[in-house]
């Protein structure tokens, strides 16, 4: 059934349901990510693994500038984009100004960003937006979000790759949230 590499497991699962923007925020999330340009299939998997774990209602994907969602990111995510809904939509700028439309606050992270992730109430819900290896977020995305965070660096690299920060992120919310 499942020749080649494994690890002595298969399943056989439904299709994936893609969803609307509409329809994900007609659950009334209080947690989001969305990734502005994530091309590699690893860091993909493993921001959604990150996020699924960390309790996130829903992932926002571009249709354009983003990894597919490949046997590669899906082994990367360890089955955590089957428990994920995953919205694909046309222009992450405009997804962004409909999410903060339904009330949800739009958080960018930005190595340039104005306040540490502590910072700002992650408490409250909020779409967690995530750029891409080497460019990081878009100019027009950054500029529709609510704020921008950034992760301290002590020491002398000057970044963390997309699924780290993500993760830091993530966990950072996931924090706040437990201890309110």
């Amino acid at each position: 059934m499942a020749p080649g590499v494994n690890q002595g497991v298969a399943a056989e699962l439904k299709p994936r349901r893609d969803w609307t923007l509409k329809e994900l925020l007609a659950t009334n999330p209080s947690l989001l990510v969305a990734l502005d340009s994530i091309m590699d299939p690893q860091n993909l998997g493993a921001i959604l693994r990150s996020a699924e774990a960390a309790g996130a209602d829903g992932v926002v994907l571009p249709e354009r500038r983003s990894a597919p969602l490949s046997a590669a990111a899906v082994k990367a995510s360890s089955g955590a984009s089957e428990h994920l809904r995953l919205a694909r939509v046309a222009g992450l700028p405009s997804a962004v100004a409909e999410i903060r439309r339904h009330g949800i606050w739009c958080v960018a992270l930005d190595p340039r960003g104005e306040l540490l992730p502590w910072e700002f109430d992650l408490t409250q819900p909020v779409c967690l937006v995530v750029g891409g290896e080497g460019h990081g977020v878009h100019r027009l995305v950054r500029e529709r979000s609510d704020a921008r965070v950034r992760l301290p660096m002590a020491g002398r690299v000057a970044s963390l790759n997309a699924s780290a920060a993500a993760a830091a992120l993530l966990y950072e919310a996931m924090r706040q949230r437990s201890s309110r």
